[in-house]
């Protein structure tokens, strides 16, 4: 048996303008969890298993060096697109190294709901693809790096979401807090789809950046949830075309940022959060994306009223925000949790998962 697990993350700052190639973000890890683990069989059916809707399976055989879902029209159920995208992919990985592929019964759990199994906005989809990937790696021993691992799931993911960032896949893949840019989606999509998978692996990646940050020191993370699901691929396609000044004030501030968690300067951090909501603010009022939620703006002026650098994490409409306050400031900290509930906001219990590995 073979178990590999993959933490959720928050977004820091860089939600929309990360979308576009080369642009960037800051992210942390978080301990919650996708689990994948993987079992031997000896039959040729391969099991995929998901405990993320009550515990449902789809049997899977192959043909022609690929996955194919046994179901009677062909189609991957909808709770086990990320799950077969990752799957699939190191099945065509498998095929062009021309490794003997084994049979397994793979099963995911993750602990990145409420029990009510809705989502908590942690990015449950990129936990279980980048955990389905580490995990298939090692039972069919391909020896992968973490940037094989996070370029596989990168692959399954844009064959899912062509516009997703990574960013989520790639704080799931390293852990810690992480500078991120985003790769050219559509060539590498494109060069996997000409040259294949290993090839893929092998080849630059334009745009892509991958940096550990450290943590800061001064400040500590609160984070709170609306108790509103939403969906980050419907809020990114919202937007449409990218807004080139909102991109471009973004990636300074993210830049700005950057510079200040390397200095660990606590009041530079909370000053470049500020700035990543107010540029959220004034995206959502130009585009009307509906980002900052009645929830969400709670949380915002929760954490002003004490003195917090707060906004959302990811693309809003829902889910999570985040403040950052002096962790000295104990008072202040339980009266924003105070406040946080008042509104119906709940706090969310986190830690950061920390920086694994190297950047290969």
């Amino acid at each position: 048996m073979i178990t590999c697990r993959a933490p959720g993350k928050l977004f820091i700052a860089g939600e929309y303008a990360v979308v576009e190639p080369g642009r960037h973000a800051v992210l942390t890890a978080v301990d919650r969890y996708a689990t994948a683990t993987v079992d031997e069989v000896g039959d040729e059916v391969i099991t995929l298993r998901s405990d993320l809707d009550g515990g449902v399976t789809l049997s899977c055989g192959r043909g022609g060096g690929r996955l194919v879902p046994s179901t009677a029209d062909g189609v991957v159920p909808p709770n086990f697109t990320y799950v077969f995208a990752a799957a699939a992919i190191v099945e065509r990985l498998l095929a062009e190294r021309e490794i003997a592929a084994r049979s397994y019964r793979l099963s995911i759990s993750t602990d990145l709901a409420d029990g009510d199994g809705r989502k908590l906005g942690l990015g449950s989809s990129a936990a279980v693809t980048v955990a389905t990937v580490a995990a298939l790696g090692r039972f069919h021993r391909l020896g992968l790096s973490p940037m094989d691992r996070y370029r596989l799931a990168m692959l399954a993911t844009v064959s899912i979401n062509p516009r997703a960032s990574g960013g989520d896949v790639a704080a799931s893949t390293w852990g810690g807090w992480i500078a991120y840019s985003s790769p050219d989606r559509q060539r590498v999509a494109e060069l996997a789809r000409q040259s294949g998978v290993d090839a893929a692996l092998r080849a630059p990646w334009p745009g892509l950046s991958v940096r550990p940050l450290p943590t800061p020191t001064g400040l500590a993370m609160q984070v709170g949830w609306t108790a509103k699901p939403a969906s980050t691929p419907r809020m990114v396609a919202g937007l449409g075309g990218a807004d080139a000044d909102f991109v471009s004030r973004s990636d300074h501030c993210v830049q700005r940022l950057t510079a200040a968690l390397e200095a660990d300067d606590s009041l530079g951090i909370r000053t470049e959060i500020n700035c990543a909501r107010e540029l959220l603010v004034t995206l959502d009022t130009k585009a009307r994306l509906g980002i900052m939620t009645p929830s969400l703006r709670a949380l915002c002026e929760a954490g002003e009223a004490v003195g917090a650098a707060a906004k959302p994490s990811g693309a809003g409409g829902g889910d999570c925000g985040i403040a950052l306050i002096e962790r000295t400031r104990r008072a202040a900290i339980t009266e924003l949790t105070g406040r946080w509930i008042a509104a119906g906001i709940r706090p969310l219990s986190l830690r950061t998962h920390p920086f694994e590995g190297d950047r290969r």
